[in-house]
């Protein structure tokens, strides 16, 4: 079989696969509300609510706010409300902890949360300002404050997704050329909200939890370009995984924290 035919068809095979998923772009400008999406920064924050610390008693940072009055609708994700993710900034890892079981990481999460804000405050005045952020100085994956903007797109599933290898086979065991037009042209980088996770390395759903459970809710990917720098190591990226049921109920207690890099 040629080159040519065989990318035909895993191309075929892959297709009924696709998914939908919003493209997360971010700019240099700055966010033009504290509810505003945004890369770090000082997060939207009510006054009538108790702020995230580690068990240090530490605040964690803001890495990513999502207004879902900003972004295209996506089936499966909310319409509405304010979505954040938090970590620390004083830890190499930024709260992610390589040395418990992954169970335990995520329902005795300590240097990382998300909170879904369902109704969005646009009073100042109820909202908390001298809130913490990440040092400009610091080595935090998120250089500086960064707005956003949304674009609806779809994707197959890329080659370090473990799914591909239950569609199409083992990635290794095709020819060379094959392999390289995959990860060429089904890569899956870049930020996004829903669709097929991006890895550097591997797809830790793959043997650290039951295939199924694990769908990715946010992936922050690294980026330096037009005057937006966010590194994760060495040109690695994060990913935020969610049960579907919990999706569902935008119970978002347990999510599954996990960033790798080349």
């Amino acid at each position: 079989m040629s080159v040519e035919t065989e990318i035909q068809h895993i191309e075929e095979k892959l297709q009924p696969h696709s998914l939908e998923y919003v493209k997360v772009i971010p700019n240099a400008q700055e966010p033009m509300h504290s509810w505003s999406s945004k890369f770090s920064g000082k997060p939207y924050w009510p006054k009538d609510k108790t702020y995230p610390c580690n068990k240090n008693a530490q605040p964690l940072v803001l890495l990513a706010q999502i207004n879902f009055e900003e972004v295209p609708a996506l089936e499966g994700y909310p319409t509405q409300g304010i979505l954040q993710f938090f970590v620390e900034d004083d830890d190499e890892m930024f709260g992610m902890d390589f040395d418990v079981p992954v169970d335990d990481a995520i329902d005795q999460a300590d240097g990382y949360c998300v909170v879904y804000h369902k109704e969005i405050i646009k009073d100042e005045s109820l909202l908390e300002k001298g809130l913490p952020c990440a040092a400009l100085d610091s080595n935090f994956p998120v250089a500086n404050e960064y707005s956003l903007q949304f674009e609806l797109d779809q994707e197959v599933p890329s080659p370090t997704d473990y799914r591909f290898e239950k569609i199409c086979g083992d990635v290794f065991e095709m020819d060379e050329a094959v392999g390289e037009y995959l990860y060429d042209n089904f890569e899956s980088m870049g930020s996004k909200i829903g669709g097929y996770a991006h890895f550097t390395q591997d797809d830790p759903r793959g043997y650290e939890k039951p295939d199924e459970n694990w769908v990715l809710l946010f992936q922050l990917d690294s980026e330096d370009d037009e005057g937006v720098e966010i590194m994760w190591g060495d040109c690695g990226v994060a990913n935020f995984f969610i049960e579907p049921e919990a999706l569902q109920k935008l119970d978002f207690s347990r999510v599954w924290y996990t960033w790798d890099c080349s």
